[in-house]
């Protein structure tokens, strides 16, 4: 070893990537999630726009319950649930409001970069990435149509100065709305249409390169990413629809300490797609009013806002909210 590697070598860096200090000193902030409940600092969303009308266009088929748009030679281009065309206005209304309660919790909001390409379902941002410690791991889409989704994450993720820590490539495919840290030693992804075995082992290497364990759970045909079934609302306390959950994953949720607070089946889709702001307290969607009931009997405070013309497009607000940064969960004091 030369005399200058000999002194250089007291300059090595000795802490790993996601080490707060480093962040903090190098990359602006402490990026990434530790856990699924700690105080939100930072979200990417996107503005419903111009591309909501191009999905006007398309028309309803009963056979797929949904109104598909097409292009001169029948390939599909998109999608949304409803039978009527959308309303913009009443979609832009109701987003407007999401991200007015997010600034008013003290949430710094990172709009998407915009480009020229129309993408109709850039509205939901939860898709295009899994928020690890240290940074974002960029998603890949199992539907073409969302493609271009991921360019734009990049460009934003570059423009705010957030670390890309890797992407699911090759034939893997996972998207983050199927995606959760639970806490620093465990994640959870539900397999599904759009998220296969490929992308699964992907993420599991990139995870395991930081010490955790991903958890994966099987969600049935109807369902497809894991935030429509599973939320956690507390450092002990999750959402969950059990009828759509296998029995396994409820019981070990319990074996963690984790209360179980179920949705009420009379509530409409979407209830459980809710987005935790800090421990104890969630961003709501109004229709699930018997829902709310059990959240505030469990102890849980509900801010309750309209989102049923987003709901249209066949997401909610936990979709249409990726979460860059919570605050880290102290952890327990054990008894004596």
């Amino acid at each position: 070893m030369s005399v200058l590697h000999k002194f250089l070598d007291e300059n090595m860096v000795q802490q790993s990537f996601e080490d707060k200090q480093l962040l903090e000193r190098y990359w602006d902030s402490d990026w990434g999630n530790t856990n699924a409940v700690g105080k939100v600092r930072k979200v990417f969303v996107h503005r419903p726009g111009d591309e909501i009308l191009k999905l006007n266009e398309a028309k309803y088929e009963p056979e797929a319950g949904a109104r598909i748009l097409r292009d001169s030679k029948g390939n599909i281009l998109s999608y949304c649930l409803s039978k009527d065309p959308l309303d913009l206005a009443k979609m832009q209304e109701q987003h407007d409001r999401m991200t007015d309660v997010l600034k008013k919790e003290g949430v710094a909001v990172v709009p998407m970069v915009e480009d020229d390409v129309l993408l109709t379902n850039n509205l939901f941002t939860r898709d295009v990435g899994m928020v690890i410690p240290g940074g974002l791991i960029l998603a890949r889409f199992a539907l073409k149509f969302r493609y271009g989704e991921m360019r734009r994450t990049l460009a934003t993720a570059a423009k705010i100065g957030m670390p890309v820590l890797g992407s699911i490539q090759g034939e893997g495919f996972v998207e983050g709305g199927s995606f959760m840290v639970l806490d620093r030693q465990t994640a959870i992804v539900g397999r599904s249409i759009r998220v296969n075995q490929a992308g699964i082992d992907q993420l599991r290497a990139i995870l395991s390169w930081q010490g955790m364990e991903l958890i994966v759970v099987d969600l049935p045909s109807s369902m497809i990413h894991l935030d429509e079934v599973f939320n956690m609302v507390d450092v002990d306390k999750a959402l969950v629809d059990p009828s759509n959950l296998p029995h396994w994953f409820l019981r070990m949720l319990e074996e963690r300490g984790i209360q179980l607070i179920y949705t009420d089946p009379l509530d409409p889709p979407m209830t459980t797609n809710c987005l935790c702001l800090s421990p104890g307290k969630v961003l709501f969607t109004v229709l699930g009013e018997r829902t709310i009931e059990r959240l505030d009997k469990a102890g849980v405070e509900v801010i309750a806002i309209p989102v049923d013309e987003i709901n249209k497009m066949g997401g909610g607000i936990h979709c249409s909210s990726l979460v860059l940064q919570r605050d880290k969960l102290e952890p327990a004091v054990p008894e004596k």
